[in-house]
């Protein structure tokens, strides 16, 4: 029997989901025919992480840097060439960048607008082996459309990095001064707490296994670290309940598995509003869905020096194009520019909101965390969960934030290789056995480009500061 594919992401005007499930076989077939035209830039892709990686990696040892230390290894911003309000946010991040120990905060990295120069730029800036070695965090300060998302995974790959998009430079300064306020006050640290939020629209949906394979398990690993964990899943997956774990409350962690609410047929205006939301426990069948939003927002404290960790389709962000759009030859996940979701802007310039956000652009598929060989499997630790349990570990330990992307960079890397691997195997006068290289393309490709998707949004050098006592 052959596994289904599946991407947690429904229309929410009619509760139906954004793609049917996919058999595995025919996704496999699908991502053979178009292997060839995308295997030169696969092999670029795959020399050029290595490389970033490799660099990386030969000066860290012999200098033996603190790499959890941001002052040590470096810390600076990127924001776009030509950008016109650049005075403005010079001065807005200049507190955080002298506080990070950056030498000179007017002289940020910038980046052109063509995709064609990343290469020469990825060569100037970061696969040097001239000392000093380039600073290892990078927040970028620009909206996608200006730094595409495709350069910060590039980016992410040789450093540690994260992004501050906003529609206006006085919420770049408020989340700076949030940041700092944060930091310099220990009376305003979190509790020694978590709040693990999955709903469950049954066996044929993706939130079933998303709830059973990624939210209990990493509920439970949460509570094995010492932390007081609520659990809402299943019927007390609702907004209500949400909101209602969160106040007068200062858990470190939120992590949410759901359904990411998607316009596929939208304005930018509506896309921009809705896409990403999460999508609470509901009646998907009659249409009947609650989101939680930008709008849902309070002024009250929310999560306040904590950090979100949302999985789900389009919680970071939508791209102009959907990277399966060319694999898999299906159009309608466009949009008229990248764009960052709503909801996790309006958090990270929320003044005592959270001072991070991790999620994901594009669709997130279920493939990449449950075994496709094995989807009844009652120990979740499989290397699928992985980079997900690292990245909670991370945060919810004294180390910058930026760091709980490492692993999803290193399975990024591997993919890569692994692709360009699958291609020259194809192409051999003596090819492999076709059913098996289908579903070792579709496991590579899909937890490949999932890695690539997952993001940070916020300052990488933070880390969440929880009570002593803890």
């Amino acid at each position: 029997m052959s596994m289904k594919i599946m991407a947690p992401a429904v229309d929410p005007a009619n509760g139906k989901l954004l793609v049917e499930p996919m058999d595995e076989q025919a996704m496999g077939e699908a991502l053979l025919r178009r292997l060839p035209a995308q295997g030169k830039q696969i092999k670029e892709l795959s020399l050029a992480t290595a490389r970033g990686t490799t660099f990386r990696g030969a000066r860290e040892r012999p200098r033996q840097r603190d790499i959890g230390d941001p002052r040590a290894v470096g810390w600076t911003y990127l924001i776009a060439s030509g950008e016109p309000a650049r005075d403005r946010i010079v001065e807005a991040i200049e507190p955080l960048a002298r506080r990070r120990g950056m030498k000179d905060p007017a002289a940020p990295l910038e980046l052109g607008a063509s995709e064609d120069g990343w290469f020469d730029w990825m060569l100037d800036h970061y696969w040097r082996v001239e000392e000093p070695p380039p600073p290892h965090y990078v927040l970028i300060v620009a909206n996608p459309d200006q730094v595409p998302f495709h350069f910060q995974a590039m980016l992410d790959s040789v450093a540690a990095v994260g992004r501050l998009a906003f529609a206006d430079v006085g919420e770049i300064a408020a989340y700076v001064e949030k940041v700092l306020r944060l930091e310099d006050d220990s009376g305003q640290s979190c509790g020694n707490e978590a709040v693990v939020f999955a709903t469950d629209h049954g066996p044929r949906d993706p939130t079933h296994y998303s709830r059973r394979y990624m939210a209990e398990p990493l509920a439970k690993q949460i509570g094995q670290r010492g932390f007081e964990t609520a659990m809402l899943a299943g019927e007390d997956a609702t907004r209500d309940g949400l909101m209602a774990a969160l106040q007068g409350r200062r858990p470190a962690l939120l992590y949410t598995a759901s359904h990411g609410a998607a316009k596929p047929n939208g304005s930018q205006e509506e896309r921009e509003r809705v896409n990403g939301a999460i999508v609470c426990q509901g009646d998907l069948s009659a249409g009947r869905l609650e989101l939680l939003g930008a709008a849902d927002v309070p002024e009250e404290p929310v999560l306040e020096g904590g950090v979100l960790f949302q999985f789900a389709c389009f919680g970071y962000g939508t791209p102009a194009e959907s990277d399966y759009n060319h694999w898999l030859g299906k159009d309608g996940f466009n949009a008229e520019r990248d764009f960052v979701a709503a909801l996790p802007r309006k958090l990270l310039a929320h003044p005592r909101g959270p001072i991070a956000y991790i999620g994901h652009v594009d669709l997130a598929w279920l493939h990449a965390f449950t075994n496709p060989r094995a989807p009844d499997l009652i120990e979740a630790w499989h290397p699928r969960m992985a980079p997900f349990s690292s990245a909670v570990r991370t945060c919810l330990e004294p180390q910058p934030v930026g760091l709980a992307m490492q692993d999803m960079g290193k399975r990024f890397d591997v993919g890569n290789a692994e692709l360009a691997s699958i291609f020259d195997r194809q192409r051999r006068p003596t090819p492999p056995d076709a059913a098996e290289l289908r579903r070792g393309l579709v496991s590579t490709f899909i937890t490949r480009s999932d890695a690539q998707n997952y993001m940070l949004l916020g300052d990488p050098a933070v880390y969440v500061r929880i009570d002593d006592g803890a």
